[in-house]
């Protein structure tokens, strides 16, 4: 029986700072003024990319630069005027990575896109091979909301009947299909399991529930909630997933993603744009 399925995010990783060798680091290029901030002053991917931002012009401390005699002694104003600045190649050095699962290969195909200051390790069809169900996730425009009046209920109510129907369909085909080439033997090789798996995947549609993981730098980031957290233009399952990633880095990340804003239909907007 088909299975609608939700969307989980999963923070699996983040840059991390070696304090210690940075400390070395820092005494070896003679900034050995210059006070590494606490892990409850600054985040390790916030400093991470200040530490490179000073590295840049050697403004570590007053005379390290002979032309740099002034420096931010605030982290949150450093980085604010990083951004402002728009010295956005900087924040490729801090990373986070997202495991995502239960979207569809919709969502894939469009985030997949994004390629620049994106890894990307996604769930092979070709190896994975589906057993009783075919998870979906029920697109949000299709989900009820307490607004909807009595023709949009039925209409939502007749749509989630036929993707349950669509499903269940192609669950009996690939079942059949599993059956002619005898998937359940145990005497079948990996090499004819994958080969008899790729040709399967063929009937099963693109909103199957899949996942992956993507590491994304800080640049990416911004750029991508920018694009892909915006109301108006963002297809809406890649949409959903983005405005839950914004507001878990500007929880999170306070320094690289405060500016900002959720504006009245829905989109996160920053103070600055490109960075």
């Amino acid at each position: 029986m088909p299975r609608p399925v939700g969307i989980e995010i999963f923070n699996t990783a983040r840059t991390a700072v070696d304090r210690e060798r940075v400390r070395a680091w820092l005494d070896h290029i003679g900034a050995d003024k210059f006070e590494i901030p606490p892990k409850e002053a600054v985040t390790d991917s916030a400093l991470n990319i200040a530490l490179a931002a000073k590295r840049c012009y050697m403004s570590f401390q007053p005379g390290l630069n002979p032309n740099v005699w002034k420096i931010r002694e605030d982290m949150a104003e450093y980085i604010e005027n990083i951004l402002k600045s728009k010295h956005g190649s900087v924040l490729e050095h801090s990373f986070y990575t997202f495991a995502i699962e239960g979207v569809s290969r919709v969502f894939t195909a469009e985030m997949n896109r994004h390629r620049a200051g994106v890894a990307i390790s996604e769930g092979s069809l070709r190896f994975i091979r589906f057993d009783k169900q075919i998870p979906y996730w029920v697109p949000t425009s299709l989900q009820g909301h307490p607004d909807d009046d009595e023709d949009l209920k039925k209409r939502k109510t007749a749509s989630r009947l036929v993707f349950f129907d669509a499903f269940e369909h192609q669950e009996k085909m690939y079942a059949q299909l599993l059956s002619i080439w005898d998937m359940e033997e145990g005497s079948k090789n990996f090499s004819y399991k994958k080969k008899v798996t790729s040709c399967l995947r063929r009937i099963v549609g693109m909103g199957v529930a899949s996942g992956g993981l993507w590491t994304v730098n800080m640049r990416a980031v911004r750029h991508i909630i920018s694009m892909r957290a915006d109301s108006t233009t963002a297809e809406e399952e890649i949409y959903y997933v983005w405005c839950r990633i914004a507001r878990y880095m500007i929880q999170h990340e306070t320094m690289l993603f405060g500016d900002f804003r959720e504006d009245e239909k829905g989109s996160y907007v920053p103070d600055y744009w490109k960075v």
